[in-house]
């Protein structure tokens, strides 16, 4: 599977830099960076966490750096993937409600955010962890046609028709890519050939979100490592 990596080990420090494609995810001593946008009058963006938390165990979203550097009147959206709805909460002059504060993030998960419906201006935000170093991290899927967010829960980009989670897929699924120009999510179904081209070639950014509808049982994602380090 392809994927936009480089890796540099310098002074003796486990430092690296891991570059995907228009995403810039930089490592110091393991630590990387996402920039992220948050586009002026509130549209919104499609997102994961693919890197650890640097003082806990798990993802809080009000723990991240993406909630703290969101501006007031941000709204966050969470997917139940048993009601199969969106949960919505909005970031106020106090912060984020506790619901949403704690709630948290799993590996490969996707959530949506969008920035101050009033903003005039687009606001970049910045995803802050530890890049993982696990051989292996794997996302449910929740299968029987019912939609489910993913990500990669490796922070580099990569392309849908290469990835396994593509290849596994039933015949009869479906991918939605979220398109935030438009607004709106762009579907693919996958046929007995396969997926379709614009589907296949699709790359996923780093930190980005989609949905797959799996029409087969329920599995999971096993992704591997994509880099050497550490």
């Amino acid at each position: 599977m392809k994927k936009t990596l480089w890796i540099t080990i310098a002074v003796a420090l486990a430092a690296s830099v891991i570059a995907a494609s228009a995403q810039e995810v930089l490592s110091a001593n393991a630590v990387g960076y996402i920039k992220k946008t948050l586009p002026a009058g509130g549209d919104l963006i499609a997102l994961s966490a693919p890197l650890n938390s640097m003082t806990a165990t798990q993802i809080l979203f009000g723990a991240t750096s993406i909630a703290d550097e969101a501006p007031t009147g941000s709204w966050v959206y969470f997917w139940d993937s048993v009601l199969q709805t969106w949960a919505g909460s909005q970031k106020s002059s106090k912060g984020w409600a506790s619901g949403a504060a704690n709630r948290s993030i799993e590996s490969g998960e996707a959530f949506f955010m969008k920035g101050d419906i009033a903003a005039v201006s687009d606001v970049e935000v910045t995803i802050t962890g530890e890049v993982p170093e696990d051989a292996q991290l794997s996302r449910a899927v929740v299968g029987n046609n019912a939609l489910g967010t993913i990500g990669n829960p490796y922070p580099v980009d990569f392309i849908f028709g290469e990835s396994t989670i593509a290849s596994n897929a039933a015949t009869g699924s479906w991918v939605y890519f979220w398109d935030s120009a438009l607004q709106t999510w762009a579907g693919s179904q996958k046929s007995s050939k396969g997926w379709a081209a614009g589907a296949y070639t699709r790359p996923v950014l780093a930190a980005e979100g989609f949905f797959l509808k799996d029409a087969g049982t329920p599995s999971t994602w096993d992704e591997t490592k994509p880099y050497t380090w550490p």
